[in-house]
């Protein structure tokens, strides 16, 4: 399947997110969590750091019946029986193009788009664990309250995931933001 594949909860996702069965380990249940029908493989691929992490979760939570493909609808894709499970195919790499004085040049988001992708990327990277830091961001009213308000939402990144998710986040949007 490409990365474009779409995964939805099962009814027997919903349930297993209020009985916590056994098979649901904390690392599946936080990935079942995200599963609303709307994220597709590439998207779960920078949630968990690899195409390979990403592909193996999925398999977990198709092969314990809490999730499934579905369209872009958001209902179930017939799928043939062979292709129940996502295979692992890893990309064939392309040469990276080098980065010219024109293309490193970033468009500035406007001011709610902006606090919009900070939300969602906390909301990403940290779940139900970052409900505080996206209040924080959701709260500011101004570019100089979100510019205020980046050290603090790179230090809870950084002590929930690492300062790697933190440099994913500069690269995706701190440069983008609207400045004061």
């Amino acid at each position: 399947m490409d990365k474009n594949t779409l995964f939805g909860k099962t009814a027997a996702g919903r349930e297993a997110l209020a009985t916590r069965p056994a098979g649901l380990v904390p690392r599946l249940r936080s990935l079942l969590i995200m599963v609303d029908g709307k994220r597709n493989l590439a998207e779960f691929e920078k949630l968990t750091g690899s195409l390979e992490q990403a592909t193996q979760s999925l398999n977990d939570l198709m092969a314990g019946g809490w999730v499934e493909v579905v369209g872009a609808d958001g209902l179930p894709k017939a799928m043939p029986a062979s292709a129940t499970l996502v295979p692992f195919e890893p990309e064939v790499s392309q040469p990276v193009p080098v980065a010219t004085p024109a293309a490193a040049v970033v468009a500035t988001l406007p001011f709610s788009e902006a606090r919009r992708q900070v939300v969602r990327f906390i909301n990403d990277q940290l779940g139900p664990m970052g409900e505080s830091l996206a209040i924080r961001a959701e709260s500011c009213k101004t570019p100089a309250d979100l510019q205020a308000a980046l050290p603090r939402i790179r230090d809870g990144l950084k002590s929930f995931k690492g300062s790697a998710v933190v440099q994913q986040f500069d690269e995706a949007l701190a440069n983008r933001l609207p400045k004061v």
